[in-house]
């Protein structure tokens, strides 16, 4: 395992020192030698979690249009991520499919309402200039993470692989997230990258922190902490995975972000109640655990004050059940942007603006399920939710079914536990679901459908726990 996290870590260190202290020139060559090392490569779930890194952010690098290559002049650069999911989908497209999984059918269905949006998009007026069509070439391409990650990750052990490279980044998250709160620099600040960085305030006089690292990440790593507790065999310690929630819901806590705090919370309880089915001697343990890590960073000051900022942003919606819209000023969201969206969305209500100029000119991620309507109409909203529906409730019912002693019955149920939440900070903090798709976002929603489907099959033959995968590197 250490040597699995060395080659990892010494990966993206290298990734770091070409991209940022070497001279432009070392780029390219250092980023077309790292897509053919992929592409050799059979180790998928560290190339998986290096990418996803790379997109989502560390420690103030590789932030929007830094880690590109610049192949094709008069053309937007493309992200390094980009080419990578390209060549997973032609990995995957050499491999022997792993059959139909049982949301097969209405995937189709919605691939098939994104080609619509497409037509529609072009029917409704889509600039004809190559960058435009750069662009939703871009926005479609992450979706084939849906396709690829079924034939790439056929095993259970895959994605605890993968999770064995991701959880690391959640301690090193909040480890940014306390440096930059008592230091006011990012780590990349400190190592000589930026001389400014939006995000970076000075907390010690009064003003609140609203920065958060590797989000994405963050939020696939507590997935996976709950997932892998679920399990009935001990692929990683408890211990271990009791720390990655707590530095999980920590980072969110310390961002002062109110709609992910809301649904990290909503994501806790019930996974106790649902999955975990604590008792009462280790929810107290796991109670005064957190009290001691809490207290530990109460001990600095300045991180003290911004636990009080957080709880006062927090308090803030009181005013919003008192009848302020705009919850003393910090919801702008429902007083700007969402009638914005939505006078726009009135004006094609049915099937929305698809992929046309209007929408890109009038669409909003911050309000995510008004977004939505706008790109999809109602149409697309309610396939969407059957879609979400249908997913989960094959997973909740497939557990009912099954007797106890399965190794599988509680597992299924985090889906059911975690979606709530995760609705919830698409629904107050930023839009996760769509119709498109960026690296990121095509890689998290890849590994979350992928490894529910994964489980649902599993779980009617629970002694065949793998099935055929090429060894690693």
């Amino acid at each position: 395992m250490l040597r699995k996290l060395a080659e990892f870590f010494l990966l993206l260190g290298a990734t770091i020192l070409a991209t940022y202290y070497l001279p432009e020139i070392a780029k390219t060559p250092f980023y077309i030698l790292l897509l053919i090392a992929y592409f050799r490569s059979a180790n998928e779930a560290m190339w998986l979690a290096f990418f996803l890194t790379t997109s989502d952010g560390f420690w103030g690098y590789f932030n929007s249009y830094e880690v590109v290559l610049k192949l094709i002049p008069g053309l937007p650069a493309i992200e390094v991520e980009q080419i990578y999911i390209a060549l997973a989908l032609i990995k995957a497209s050499k491999r022997e499919s792993p059959g139909a999984l049982f949301h097969t059918g209405v995937l189709r269905i919605m691939a098939g309402y994104i080609a619509f949006l497409v037509v529609q998009g072009y029917t409704m007026g889509l600039s004809p200039e190559l960058n435009v069509q750069f662009r939703l070439v871009k926005y479609l391409l992450p979706l084939s993470m849906f396709y690829t990650l079924p034939r790439l990750f056929r095993r259970e052990e895959d994605f605890r692989d993968f999770f064995l490279y991701v959880f690391p980044m959640a301690f090193l998250a909040l480890f940014a997230q306390v440096f930059t709160i008592t230091t006011s620099l990012t780590p990349s600040q400190f190592l000589g990258v930026y001389k400014k960085f939006w995000f970076t305030v000075d907390v010690a006089k009064g003003k609140t922190y609203r920065g958060f690292y590797s989000s994405a990440t963050v939020l696939l790593s507590y997935f996976g902490a709950f997932f892998w507790l679920s399990r009935k065999e001990r692929h990683f310690d408890q211990r271990y995975l009791f720390a990655v929630l707590a530095a999980c819901f920590l980072c969110v806590v310390l961002s002062a972000t109110r709609g992910w705090l809301i649904g990290f919370s909503l994501i806790l309880l019930m996974s106790l109640i649902l999955v975990l089915k604590m008792s009462a001697k280790q929810t107290a343990s796991i109670g005064l655990a957190a009290v001691l890590i809490v207290s530990g960073l109460m001990l600095i000051p300045v991180v003290e004050k911004q636990f009080t900022n957080a709880f006062l942003r927090f308090t803030t919606l009181e005013k919003l059940a008192s009848g302020d819209a705009t919850a003393g000023g910090t919801l702008s969201r429902i007083t700007e942007r969402s009638p914005r969206v939505m006078d726009k969305w009135s004006e094609a209500p049915i099937s929305g603006w698809g992929f046309s100029d209007e929408y890109f000119k009038y669409g909003d991620f911050h309000v995510g399920n008004q977004n939505i309507l706008l790109h999809a109409g109602i149409i697309g909203a309610l396939l969407m939710g059957i879609f979400i529906l249908y997913f989960h409730g094959s997973l909740l019912a497939r557990s009912l079914q099954l007797l106890r002693g399965n190794p599988y019955k509680e597992s299924l149920l985090v889906w059911a536990a975690f979606f709530p939440g995760w609705f919830s900070i698409h629904s107050s903090s930023g839009q996760h679901f769509a119709f498109y798709a960026d690296p990121t976002s095509g890689i998290v929603l890849g590994v979350y459908i992928t490894m529910g489907a994964l489980i649902h099959k599993l779980s009617f033959n629970p002694l065949r726990k793998t099935e055929e995968s090429p060894p690693a590197d």
